[in-house]
C-alpha cells in the first residue's frame, strides 16, 4: 500500500514537472545598439535614427523598442560619449535573426545608419526575467 501511495506521489510529482516545463517560453533576448555618428551631436541625424528605429517596431517578432539620445553624465564609469542609443527585444533568438535580415532593418543601414554612422557597438543577451 505505502509502495503504491509513494507510486502516485512521484508520478503527480512528474506530471506536474512536465506541465511546467511545457509551459515554460524561451527566453526573449535584448538587443542593445550604441551609436556614434560621423557628425557628433547633430540633431537632424538623431532624429533620422531614432524615427526609423522606432519604425522597427512593426518588424514581426520585435516586442519592444525604445531609442533616444544619450544622457550627459559626470558619474565616474559611465560613458555618455555616444549620440543614440536602442534597446530592443525579440521574442527569441530566431526572431532577433530574422530582423536582422528583414527587408525594413536593411534598408534602414542601407539608407540611414551606414550614411551618418561613425561606430556602432552591440550588446545581445538573454533576458533572464529578473
Amino acid at each position: 500500500m505505502l509502495k503504491r501511495i509513494l507510486t502516485l506521489i512521484f508520478g503527480l510529482f512528474l506530471a506536474q514537472m512536465g506541465a511546467s516545463i511545457a509551459d515554460q517560453t524561451p527566453p526573449r533576448v535584448v538587443h542593445v545598439v550604441l551609436v556614434w555618428l560621423k557628425e557628433p551631436g547633430n540633431p537632424d541625424h538623431i532624429a533620422q535614427i531614432i524615427e526609423a528605429t522606432r519604425r522597427f517596431s512593426n518588424i514581426p517578432g520585435v516586442d519592444e523598442v525604445r531609442v533616444g539620445k544619450s544622457v550627459v553624465s559626470e558619474r565616474t564609469g559611465v560613458d555618455d560619449s555616444f549620440d543614440v542609443g536602442l534597446y530592443m527585444v525579440f521574442s527569441s533568438k530566431d526572431a532577433l535573426k530574422k530582423y536582422l535580415v528583414h527587408p525594413d532593418h536593411a534598408a534602414a543601414q542601407r539608407e540611414i545608419l551606414r550614411p551618418l554612422v561613425r561606430k556602432v557597438i552591440v550588446y545581445d543577451f538573454s533576458d533572464a526575467g529578473v
